[in-house]
């Protein structure tokens, strides 16, 4: 029943599925926490600080938890890692899909991918449209656009995980970010974040190119200090030969 992104009430939506109560600060080791003693209501706490994009993808992802995974006595607390999970068979999977549905739902987020050419600038503007993190929207982004991009997200100097939009044909090398990439020059020092689409050789990213010094791919890297993860947006710009 709403028909923009800031009519997303998280307060009102918690309160109707189980009168869940939102309270700010008291966490020290952990950016969220849910508590349901019993079916007569319960808590959400948030880490005090937060920006608003981080603050309400945390409220979000504490409903995924009471919706998808509800048990007699809910309490679990969830630490900055658990919200850069998102390709693996776990509850904290769930709830971060959960949540990205939720606070940018298909039918509002979809003619907002389209038409804009693809890059991190496109993501932070998306966030703040629907007031959630720019990780999660870069995954929204990625599942419903019709853009040939993929996200992956790197700790250090291994690549994690990625996710394809269903266009984006070539499979994504993992291991050690490549030194060529843009994103493993800034971790050699060379250069800092790219801050728009930059090419980079096809071979850096793309399993099965490594023999091929013709074809590139666009690429925007970002490296976010509070996950410590390099978030890089690759983005088939002209098609490559299958």
């Amino acid at each position: 029943m709403v028909a923009a992104p800031d009519e997303i009430d998280l307060e009102t939506i918690a309160w109707r599925l189980g009168r869940l109560r939102i309270e700010e600060g008291g966490l020290e080791f952990a950016e969220g926490r849910i508590v349901v003693p019993s079916t007569k209501g319960g808590t959400i706490r948030v880490k005090a600080g937060l920006s608003v994009g981080r603050r309400r993808f945390t409220i979000a992802h504490e409903l995924g938890h009471f919706v998808l995974h509800p048990r007699q006595g809910l309490e679990r607390s969830d630490t900055t890692g658990n919200f850069t999970i998102w390709k693996n068979a776990t509850e904290e999977s769930e709830a971060n899909i959960f949540a990205a549905e939720l606070l940018m739902p298909p039918f509002l987020f979809t003619p907002r991918c389209l038409g804009p050419t693809p890059s991190l600038a496109l993501l932070d503007s998306l966030a703040r449209d629907f007031g959630t993190s720019l990780l999660a929207t870069a995954f929204q982004y990625v599942t419903l656009t019709n853009e040939q991009v993929a996200l992956v997200v790197s700790h250090g100097k291994t690549v994690k995980w990625f996710h394809r939009s269903k266009d984006f044909w070539p499979w994504i090398r993992m291991g050690e970010v490549h030194q060529h990439s843009a994103a493993g020059e800034r971790l050699a020092g060379i250069a800092g974040d790219t801050a728009r689409m930059v090419c980079t050789p096809a071979y850096a990213w793309l399993a099965d190119f490594e023999a091929d010094q013709e074809h590139d791919v666009m690429e925007d890297s970002r490296y976010l200090d509070w996950y410590d993860r390099t978030l890089t947006l690759l983005w088939l710009k002209d098609d490559l030969e299958e």
